[in-house]
């Protein structure tokens, strides 16, 4: 895909890649493949199945990952999503991370949505891009010296998602915000499934990849509720 991706005409210095793994050697290989395509940055996980192994266990398997990749200068992207990794970039892990690797990292995408984290990351590393993993505050974010932010549902409105980072209108923050809550509660995935099915009118695509099952009828139903009533 990536190779694919760097073959067309899409504008690389604008694209970053996940390339977080569970494994230290495929984390490394995907990592330095993205970077050799010429792609802007690489976003990289926590190493997530030994979760005992602390601070200290992160910075060596960072140590480890960028002694192989030898990444080039601002073009890595923490991803801080504890509810899935089960680890967190607290403060003081990134401040050990900063001060070890001071001209790779350029940012952190917070899907924690921790609003106390991502000022205080901002305060101590003002250089930071500081990429929210939800939309709904955006506004408030960018306000409080966020880059942006990074969500797979702004997929489904991005036009509204656009103006809101260009203009900040109250009215667009508004239905912006009303439009991500009306996702809360579901699975997340199979409802933006679910959405992006109904806008192209094809049922396929509510289908996801295992171990990830469809919503049932009473959460589509409730879905569709939601966002008829904005």
């Amino acid at each position: 895909m990536m190779e694919a991706i760097a073959g067309s005409d899409v504008p690389m210095e604008r694209l970053m890649t996940g390339t977080g793994a569970a494994s230290l050697d495929d984390a490394a290989t995907i990592t330095r493949q993205a970077l050799d395509l010429n792609f802007a940055a690489a976003l990289v996980m926590p190493p997530f199945f030994y979760r005992d192994a602390g601070d200290d266990g992160v910075m060596r398997f960072f140590d480890e990952l960028f002694s192989r990749v030898s990444p080039p200068y601002n073009s890595i992207i923490l991803y801080n999503f504890p509810q899935m990794s089960g680890i967190t970039f607290h403060a003081g892990l990134t401040d050990r991370l900063m001060s070890a690797f001071p001209r790779t990292i350029v940012g952190v995408k917070d899907s924690s949505n921790d609003r106390a984290l991502q000022a205080e990351l901002l305060q101590r590393h003002p250089q930071l891009a500081i990429f929210p993993g939800s939309e709904h505050y955006l506004a408030e974010a960018l306000a409080a010296g966020a880059a942006g932010c990074i969500s797979g549902s702004v997929a489904l409105w991005p036009e509204l998602a656009q103006s809101v980072y260009l203009r900040r209108f109250r009215d667009d923050s508004e239905l912006l915000a009303a439009k991500r809550t009306a996702l809360a509660g579901l699975p997340f995935i199979p409802t933006v499934r679910t959405v992006i099915a109904s806008q192209r009118d094809d049922d396929s695509w509510r289908k996801p990849m295992p171990p990830l099952i469809e919503l049932t009828a009473s959460e589509s139903n409730e879905l569709r509720r939601r966002l008829g009533s904005i």
